[in-house]
């Protein structure tokens, strides 16, 4: 396990020297959903779940970046390959983390993420700038 995360962390140090980020992410392995949550306060947390969109959710995601400010934190979920259950998707919304659709279609695990970051740095970065 270590040598996994040895490896992921010299990815996104690459990535964020490569970007020029004013953040360095750390990566970190967590046993448990439980302690995954415990161990990521943020401002805000969210879960992207596909089956948000079948419930009719639409705005959650777009309602959470618009409230975001400056200086305060977002965290997100994403599950594996053929999804989250129920039962995770109901412990996260009882630990105060929101599940969100990214939109009608259904994305791979490896891409839903740069998604919602994309949407991220439209809303907070892009959105935002005068010109």
């Amino acid at each position: 396990q270590a040598r996994k995360v040895s490896r992921l962390q010299k990815i996104a140090d690459a990535a964020a020297e490569q970007s020029h980020r004013n953040y360095q992410p750390q990566v970190a392995y967590y046993p448990s959903l439980t302690t995954a949550l415990a161990a990521s306060p943020a401002d805000f947390r969210l879960v992207a779940w596909e089956e948000s969109a079948k419930h009719g959710e639409v705005s959650a995601l777009a309602q959470t970046l618009t409230a975001i400010e400056p200086g305060q934190s977002l965290a997100a979920v994403f599950g594996p390959e053929g999804g989250l259950t129920e039962q995770e998707v109901a412990q996260m919304e009882e630990a105060g983390v929101t599940a969100v659709g990214l939109g009608p279609r259904i994305l791979r695990t490896e891409t839903a993420p740069l998604y919602f970051l994309s949407a991220v740095s439209y809303a907070c970065e892009l959105a935002t700038t005068e010109h």
